[in-house]
This record gives C-alpha cells, structure tokens and sequence, in this order.
C-alpha cells in the first residue's frame, strides 16, 4: 500500500504557491507516524469485535453491550477539556507515546473482567481517552510534516493505515476467539500497543507554539470559518454516531439471524475504504472537501436503511459499499476542519472534532437499550434517515474566508 501511494506521489508532485519546488507527502518523519498509527491501529482493532466477544463469552445482552461500548465516548467526552492543554504541554511525540501506553494497558486489564460489567466499562472508557490523546496528537502532526496543499492525501493515508489494521484485525481476531476465547486477544493487543508506546519515542514533537504570523485572518473571517467548522463537527457528530452503530450492532444484529461469522462485513468494509483512501484521497482535494463529505455521510444513511431492509444475508455488498462512503468521508470532513487553522489552534480545533465523534459513540448506550425493545432494523432505520439527513447542511454555502485555504486545491 505505502510503495503503491509513494510511487503516485512522487511521480505527478504538487507544486508550491511559487512553481519553484514539488511539494512531496513522504518524508521519514511522516513515514515514522504512519507505523506508529499501524502499531496503535492493530492494538485497538483487535477489539474491534468487542461486542461481539462480550455476547458469546460473556453472555451480555444488548443493553450491557451498549453500555460497556457507550463508555468509550463518555471517558472521551469528559476529557476533552484537558486534551488540547494536554497536548500543549507534553508535545505530540510524548502525548503519542501516553496515548497508546494507555491503550496497552487498557487491554491488559481486559484479560481480568468476569462479565460485561463496571471493569469492562472502565477499561473501554480508559481506551476511549487513549483514542482521544492519540487522535489529537497525530493528526496534528499529520498537519505539520504534510505540506499543506497534500494536506486531504496526507490525512486520507493516515487513515488509511488505521483502515489496514481495521480489517486484519477482525480477521486475526474471529478465529483465535473461536479457538481460545477472548484472553489471548487482549494479551496480543496489550503487547503490539505498548510496542507501540516505545516506537511513538522516534515521532517528532510537534511542539506548538505562539504563532508568529502577521498576515492573521480579519474577524469576520475568523466568525464565517467558525460557523463553517461548526457545521461540519454537527455531520461529523451525526456520522460517527451512524458508524458506531453499525460497527457495534452488526455482530449481534447478524447473531440474531444465526450468523456467526461477520468478519466478512469487516474486511470488505476495509478493502474498499482503503482503495478510495489511497487511490481517490487526492482526487478529493481536486474536486473539493465539501462535496465529497456531503456524498460520504449521505451515504453513511442510504448503507444504514440498506442493512435495516436487506438484512445480514448480505454483510459483505453492505460492507464494501460502507467502505466505500467512509473512504471518502473522514479525509474531507478532517480538511474542512484543519483548513485555515494556524498551529496553536491544531489541538484544540482536534479537540471539538474528537469530542464530535464521540458524541456520537455516547448515544450507544440508548440504541443497545433501543434494540432490546424494537429491534436492530428499527435503530438502523431511522438512525439511516437522520445521518442523511444531516448532511444536507453541507449544502449550505460556506462563508468564504478573506484569505484563502492553503489545504483546499
């Protein structure tokens, strides 16, 4: 994958505003932060299947499912205040390195829950602010060693490592769980992600500091961008909260049905984000973020009502098919919240889009307790309807600032 994309980067380069030099994506530091992603993303992928685990080992209904799940966004939400300060403070290499030890970590304790109970909650919550410290600092530094004009490619392969790990790791994990159980998974997650701690040493900082510039945006600019990015975090809320929802309940939705084996969903919903991460990133910063972050979280919807009227006998067209909406999704909506922002803005704009995202996984708890009453078909149904229905803001025009985007082309 990465020779693949090094190859289209380097044999059609972006120019800088002068003409004078290509403007190139790969460099060691930005390759350093892409295996530390990998190493974070395989530790975390492995619980991937989660609630799926939760129900057959542990017997847990829709409900504790929910709630055990649910904790990842509420530990996520609370510590959103202290993230961006955090960040400050420690630098992004050594919020990396903390984010990812927590992670091991987190996983570790999971080799003790007996039930899908108080511990398993507060360790899914511990990984939700592992999530949100390594979020924030390493999209930060995707900012700062990705020249600005590739800034939609950089994030897109950044993603794109973690949509790797996304799909070896239900594929790793299905039958070994089947064999051994749950434990050997949480005992390999706990080591691959305090490996990964240690690599997270070899980042850059990423020191942020007072900007310098003299050239800063008029205040009818800076009120136009914000009511720009605030619409964008609102579909970025609503679409997480639909991509939670179905990554939580299609195991147990395909259970219902006598379906044990749901990787299928997982791998092909990986492959196909991962060819439009990687063969289409770019052509996203050509046609403009916003356009294709309306058609992404439109059809995060349209998958959603698919799988609520079509059914699990067809997890693997729906999974390609969600690959599909959230390859082109993420990277845009992310641009649109990174452009225009100087540096010491980074993390805490980082911070607003995490505790979106989150948001989103909160409302888990109510959907598990939602589905023990009616059903899955009815949760994706309608939570279907209102994710598409919510992209439609992007149709909004954005204010344009007085000064124009560096990351947009």
């Amino acid at each position: 994958m990465s020779a693949a994309a090094s190859v289209s980067s380097s044999s059609d380069p972006e120019t800088n505003a002068e003409g004078a030099a290509p403007i190139r994506l790969w460099s060691p530091a930005f390759v350093d932060l892409l295996i530390a992603e990998a190493l974070f993303g395989f530790s975390y992928a492995l619980f991937v299947l989660l609630p799926k685990l939760l129900a057959v080992g542990y017997g847990a209904t829709a409900s504790q499912i929910g709630a055990v799940m649910a904790a990842f966004g509420v530990a996520s939400r609370v510590t959103i205040p202290l993230i961006a300060p955090l960040v400050k403070r420690l630098d992004c290499r050594r919020t990396m390195v903390l984010g990812t030890a927590l992670l091991g970590a987190s996983a570790l304790g999971f080799m003790f829950i007996q039930s899908a109970g108080a511990l398993a909650a507060v360790l899914r919550g511990a990984q939700g602010i592992a999530w949100s410290l390594t979020f924030a600092a390493g999209m930060s530094l995707v900012a700062e060693v990705a020249p600005p004009l590739r800034l939609g490619h950089g994030i897109g392969l950044y993603g794109a490592v973690a949509l790797a790990t996304s799909a070896l790791g239900p594929a790793v994990a299905e039958p070994i769980a089947a064999r051994f159980g749950a434990r050997p998974l949480f005992l390999i997650s706990a080591v691959v992600g305090l490996a990964g701690a240690w690599f997270c040493r070899r980042l850059p900082t990423g020191a942020v500091t007072a900007s310098s510039s003299s050239s800063a945006p008029t205040a009818a600019a800076k009120s136009g961008t914000a009511r720009s990015r605030a619409v964008v975090i609102g579909v970025l809320a609503v679409g997480s909260m639909a991509a939670a929802t179905v990554s939580t309940f299609v195991a147990p939705f395909a259970l219902t049905h006598g379906i044990g084996a749901v990787r299928g969903f997982f791998v092909m919903y990986t492959l196909t984000a991962l060819v439009v991460r990687v063969g289409g990133t770019r052509l996203v910063d050509r046609l403009g973020h916003r356009k294709t972050a309306l058609a992404g979280a439109a059809g995060y919807g349209l998958v959603m009502i698919a799988l609520a009227t079509a059914g699990p006998e067809h997890l693997i067209p729906l999974g390609a098919a969600f690959g599909v909406v959230h390859g082109i999704v993420f990277p845009a909506l992310m641009a649109l919240v990174l452009g225009e922002s100087a540096r010491e803005d980074r993390p805490r704009l980082l911070a607003f889009a995490n505790g979106a995202i989150n948001l989103g996984i909160t409302g888990l708890g109510a959907m598990g307790a939602i589905a023990d009453r009616v059903g899955y078909p009815p949760v994706f149904l309608v939570t279907g309807a209102f994710t598409s229905a919510t992209a439609a803001l992007l149709l909004v025009p954005a204010r344009r600032p007085a000064r124009a985007s560096a990351s947009s082309t």
